[in-house]
């Protein structure tokens, strides 16, 4: 059968129905910490990504904050969403990209090996890249307190952020959370179109739950 997702924005009256409901339904709820993520241990194909918003503890979802971190190769989007809403947001910008290849001097080491005085440079750069993010990160996470932390960054990048003497955070962090969607860019627009994304509920189901769940969505959108 055919996944279905449907994402709905809900504040926590309506959360806390939605799961009531689900219940009744088809039983107790499994929560899954990595995932972020609601289910039933016997059904497969129905399950329910809890918004960041909430934080699910003893059966019970509560607010909390997060943040956001989109790194690609020169340039970096951070946010720290409260209450459904980015309260502080950071745009960092570096110098790595060889302008004739198009890819980032980091990708180039790794397959020539060779650095130049404009490699140098470049290579400078990065590392001030990394630094700014990191002090941004560290600021956030001590003046508020952060429950969880979505994050987008690639394989070849993740060194320079998380094995760094300054790094704000270990790549083991309990709070990380993969952002499961392919970001083309790191800049504003795809930073609150990611946080629209996290804030809501997201459903997924098969076509043997579609009856059941449009209506319980159809129920909880007309209270």
């Amino acid at each position: 059968m055919t996944e279905q997702k449907v994402l709905k924005a809900y504040d926590k009256d309506q959360l806390e129905k939605l799961l009531e409901n689900l219940e009744l339904q088809y039983g107790s709820l499994e929560y899954d910490s990595l995932k972020h993520q609601l289910s039933f241990p016997d059904k497969q194909s129905l399950s329910i990504r809890l918004p960041f918003s909430f934080n699910y503890l003893n059966e019970k979802v509560v607010h909390s904050n997060f943040l956001i971190i989109l790194i690609h190769s020169g340039e970096a989007s951070l946010a720290y969403s409260e209450e459904d809403q980015i309260a502080e947001h950071k745009m960092v910008k570096a110098y790595m990209v060889r302008q004739k290849q198009g890819k980032s001097q980091i990708k180039h080491l790794k397959t020539k090996g060779k650095s130049k005085a404009g490699s140098r440079v470049r290579l400078a750069g990065t590392d001030h890249f990394f630094e700014e993010i990191n002090e941004k990160i560290t600021e956030w996470d001590e003046y508020h307190e952060i429950e969880k932390i979505a994050i987008s960054c690639n394989k070849t990048l993740q060194p320079y952020f998380f094995n760094r003497p300054d790094a704000a955070l270990l790549k083991n962090d309990s709070r990380l959370f993969k952002i499961p969607k392919h970001i083309q860019e790191a800049n504003y627009d795809n930073l609150t179109s990611i946080h629209n994304y996290l804030i809501s509920t997201e459903f997924k189901f098969d076509d043997s739950y579609k009856e059941f769940i449009t209506k319980l969505i159809s129920e909880i959108d007309n209270e």
